[in-house]
């Protein structure tokens, strides 16, 4: 089963800087994602422990970006709100097995390496970046 937190942040934070400042809550958040408003709160909480998010307490109260588009880095985002490896590392092996001993280590250092550069290659884009594409502009301008 896939993991779509990421992807669920990155929608929550295009929605903040769509809301230009403005304090949203955790609700409207999840109406737009389509999920449970508990799941985003928690979101959320690992965004603001990052310090890529700020939240506003009272009854107008919600969440905000904490700094620029432009200084937030997709692998920012990542690094947030991912906590186990991209790739599940092969368990079971038959340690008694020459290959059953050889793959893990094996594994570890290809997938090790296909992940820092899937993580490299997302630091080379920002929030901002997201937002001036033809497919966001779109959308708000619509």
């Amino acid at each position: 089963m896939q993991n779509s937190r990421f992807a669920v942040a990155i929608h929550t934070l295009v929605l903040l800087a769509a809301k230009a400042g403005r304090p949203t809550s955790s609700d409207y958040i999840a109406g737009s994602v389509g999920t449970n408003p508990v799941l985003i709160r928690r979101l959320m909480g690992e965004l603001r422990a990052a310090g890529i998010v700020d939240s506003r307490a009272g009854a107008t109260g919600g969440f905000v970006l904490a700094k620029p588009v432009e200084r937030i880095g997709l692998d920012e985002i990542y690094r947030a709100v991912e906590d186990a490896p991209l790739f599940a590392r092969h368990e079971n092996a038959n340690p008694n097995c020459p290959i059953g001993r050889a793959v893990g280590p094996l594994l570890d250092r290809v997938l090790g390496q296909a992940e820092t550069a899937m993580v490299q290659s997302l630091k080379r884009t920002t929030l901002g970046d997201l937002l001036r594409s033809q497919e966001v502009v779109t959308q708000l301008a619509g």
